[in-house]
């Protein structure tokens, strides 16, 4: 009984992941498929649209989110709807949807995977943001029957000319209690306009390791060091060789007689060798002539009287 269970579950699988991308829109009407995840969210009545010859295309841009770190920095994409139908869109918006393909492989193998509890998504993993009026605005996940998360982006509708695109940036963040057993997810795009036109893009998640505690320093065994006894300084005796209160000069604070002869033989001279002895010899020596030749200059005037 159990096969045919799976087995049709198995076929449901790429038409809920189509339904979890429209899911709550306005073009898709309730579905009995939503019973198994949080349902469809009412929606309110769409404006009727002319006749598109085609389905708007939607695809990713730059930048292409290929990595997800749990418990990393979100990671952005970008997404381009292009309206080359023929008409013009009323109101249109991207739509967004993601699961772990691993969820759809454990029942192929015909039997549920013993952690699939761990490799389904779950809301309370990951958050989804859209850029819109220069801020980051969180998006409401809802969770499908496959199990898939979509997001509600009703909140993107606008109008958009034929022959004109529209541009979105997205992030997407992945919590780091998430589960290891989630090792990458699958994206897809559509419009709420669309139900058969997808474009789809893995990204890979990693877990970091957790990084080790740092080791308690152990404390020191080593025993304390024993009290150095105080030494009094030694005291050196002072001897009349040894004079305490003269300091030894250095050779560069004074110079030896050797290096100062001049000085010494200057101090040394005596006598008329010096200039004021030599002046005052002379004028003595001047006086004593002038006198002797006045007395001689006398005696000749008397014997001639």
């Amino acid at each position: 009984m159990r096969a045919p269970v799976i087995n049709r579950f198995a076929k449901l699988v790429p038409l809920a992941a189509v339904a979890a991308l429209t899911a709550g829109l306005t073009v898709i009407p309730a579905s009995t498929a939503w019973a198994c995840g949080d349902g469809s969210s009412p929606a309110a009545p769409a404006a009727p649209e002319p006749q598109h010859a085609t389905d708007p295309t939607t695809v990713f841009i730059d930048p292409k989110a290929t990595t997800l770190v749990a418990g990393g920095p979100k990671v952005e994409f970008g997404v381009q709807v292009v309206n080359s139908t023929g008409a013009p869109y009323k109101a249109i918006s991207p739509g967004i949807a993601f699961w772990n393909p691993d969820s759809g492989k454990s029942y192929e193998a015909g039997e549920p995977h013993p952690d699939l509890a761990k490799i389904n998504v779950r809301k309370s993993d990951f958050t989804l943001e859209v850029m819109k009026d220069g801020k980051w605005t969180p998006l409401k996940l809802r969770l499908g029957c496959d199990p898939s998360l979509s997001a509600d982006t009703s909140l993107l509708n606008a109008p958009l000319a034929d022959g004109r695109g529209q541009r979105y940036l997205f992030r997407i963040g992945l919590a780091a209690t998430s589960p290891k057993e989630q090792s990458g997810i699958q994206l897809y795009l559509s419009t709420n306009r669309s139900n058969g036109r997808m474009t789809t893009s893995s990204m890979k998640i990693t877990h970091p390791a957790a990084k080790p505690a740092a080791p308690k320093a152990a404390p020191s065994t080593a025993p304390a060091p024993a009290a150095v006894p105080a030494v009094a300084p030694a005291v050196v005796p002072v001897t009349a060789a040894t004079p305490s209160a003269t300091p030894t000069p250095t050779a560069s604070a004074s110079a030896t007689p050797a290096q100062q002869p001049a000085a010494t033989a200057e101090l040394a001279e005596t006598g008329s060798s010096t200039p004021n002895t030599f002046l005052f010899a002379s004028a003595a020596a001047s006086v004593v002539l002038g006198a002797t030749v006045l007395t001689v200059i006398r005696r000749r005037n008397r014997t001639q009287h």
